[in-house]
């Protein structure tokens, strides 16, 4: 058996990883993009309410109404704090995706390029066999017609 036709199951495994790990990648992305859209809501909240505050401040509120404003402008600042924070992990976290898949890319093509490599010589091989074949028999013909 040939050494190229060997390494196919070894190949199959390397394209199944580096498809693992691109589907991963991909997914996670979506996490990002979810963890993003959560954070600029909190942060639309919080300038909203803000500008509530400043505008209903100038119409009259009294004490309680204002603490209550403030307190929770507080909490959302908070929550934009935390969904940061998250959003920082979730990139790490990405990051860390990102490399796993590139690795199991990498390998991939590493062992493609081996594959290739041995085919070559496989054809080569080949070749210089037939070559090989191709002029014994020429020099069988020649000693069949000579005369004795």
């Amino acid at each position: 058996m040939l050494k190229s036709t060997r390494l196919k199951p070894v190949i199959k495994i390397a394209q199944n990883r580096e498809d693992d790990a691109a589907l991963a990648l991909n997914e996670y992305r979506k996490v990002i993009d979810q963890q993003e859209a959560r954070m600029i809501e909190l942060r639309q909240y919080h300038t909203e309410y803000t500008q509530r505050l400043n505008d209903s401040g100038r119409n009259g509120l009294n004490i309680a109404q204002i603490n209550d404003y403030r307190h929770f402008i507080a909490r959302l600042a908070v929550a934009v704090k935390q969904q940061e924070e998250q959003l920082a992990s979730c990139e790490a976290q990405l990051k860390e995706k990102h490399d796993a898949w590139m690795l199991t890319r990498v390998r991939h093509q590493a062992l493609d390029k081996v594959v290739d490599r041995y085919q070559q010589q496989e054809h080569q091989a080949s070749e210089k066999r037939e070559q090989f074949e191709s002029d014994e028999r020429s020099q069988h013909m020649g000693r069949n017609k000579r005369p004795e």
